[in-house]
């Protein structure tokens, strides 16, 4: 019989983004922790639930401002934008000092740890990389706990925001090489169930470990096959040459075209050279976590219906 978890008080950083109000729900579903909410200044007027308790600092996250709010908490769960991933080396920091038991960073992608995606998306990758790296230091060195969350992708995010490769609304596909690089999707849900049960279920298995879940492998072909299918609409496909492209975008992100980053990380996922196919990377823990699984048939489904 499985002990009983030491996390009861868990902080959430990003309650109001794509997966932090998903993840949000799905802590407040679950009636042994007690949830807060860090939120800065500027997103004051966002509206959270009247059981949550809600802690406000400047935006730019001081530590002044973290440590105390940090204080009591056994686990901090970090939602961050994308581009703000290495604020959370701060963030590390003031959980440390403020007695925190556990950090699960803004993972929630590929494998990190590849040299390869690092290169590939230095301020995404490599910035997610060097935070896990960051967790391993400090935890080898007794200072914290910490937990990430690969998941590969979202197709129901992906397909509202035009990533992937789909533009749904517009009846176009853009195909990167033969479409056939293959990359792990998880359905937000799962992901965010997983989050909980990593620190609820089984926290001593999840303990500093890069934990991998991955509900299917897919490539761009399958994807766009099955939004056809269930469209009935003929797509227009538009070609991508990833060896010509993949360079162009870091030139334009290194010149200061900051959208350029989101084109390296579709690059990281659907070209399938980088870790995006988790069933590869190492052990899931699907079952260990308790994810339902779902068919791609199902997952499109969902995503259509949410456009």
């Amino acid at each position: 019989m499985p002990s009983e978890s030491p996390f009861r008080k868990v902080l959430l950083i990003g309650a109001t983004g794509s997966i932090g109000s998903v993840i949000l729900r799905a802590l407040l579903a679950e009636p042994t922790l007690s949830v807060t909410i860090l939120r800065r200044e500027s997103s004051s007027s966002s509206t959270n639930p009247p059981n949550v308790t809600t802690i406000t600092v400047p935006d730019t996250y001081p530590t002044a401002s973290l440590i105390p709010a940090f204080t009591g908490q056994d686990a901090i769960i970090s939602c961050l934008t994308t581009l703000s991933t290495r604020d959370q080396l701060r963030f590390i920091s003031a959980a440390i000092s403020a007695g925190v038991r556990r950090y699960l960073p803004s993972e929630y992608g590929l494998n990190n740890m590849r040299a390869d995606a690092q290169s590939l998306c230095p301020p995404v990758f490599g910035a997610k990389g060097a935070v896990q790296a960051h967790l391993r230091e400090a935890a080898d060195k007794g200072l914290i706990e910490w937990t990430s969350i690969s998941c590969g992708m979202w197709i129901g995010w992906s397909m509202r925001n035009n990533f992937l490769g789909m533009r749904v609304r517009d009846k176009k596909f853009e195909m990167w090489d033969e479409g056939e690089g293959r990359f792990s999707v998880t359905t937000e849900e799962n992901t965010a169930l997983a989050v909980v049960n990593a620190l609820v279920k089984i926290p001593e298995e999840t303990k500093n470990t890069n934990v991998m879940i991955s509900e299917m492998v897919v490539t761009q072909k399958e994807l766009l096959a099955e939004i056809e299918r269930q469209t009935g609409n003929k797509f227009v496909v538009e070609r991508v040459n990833s060896y010509k492209k993949i360079p162009e975008l870091q030139a334009a992100y290194a010149g200061g075209d900051v959208a350029a980053a989101y084109g390296l990380i579709e690059a990281g996922f659907v070209t399938g050279r980088y870790g995006g196919d988790l069933e590869k990377e190492g052990e899931l823990f699907n079952d260990r976590l308790g994810l339902k699984g779902h068919t791609l048939q199902e997952v499109v489904a969902d995503a259509l219906a949410s456009l």
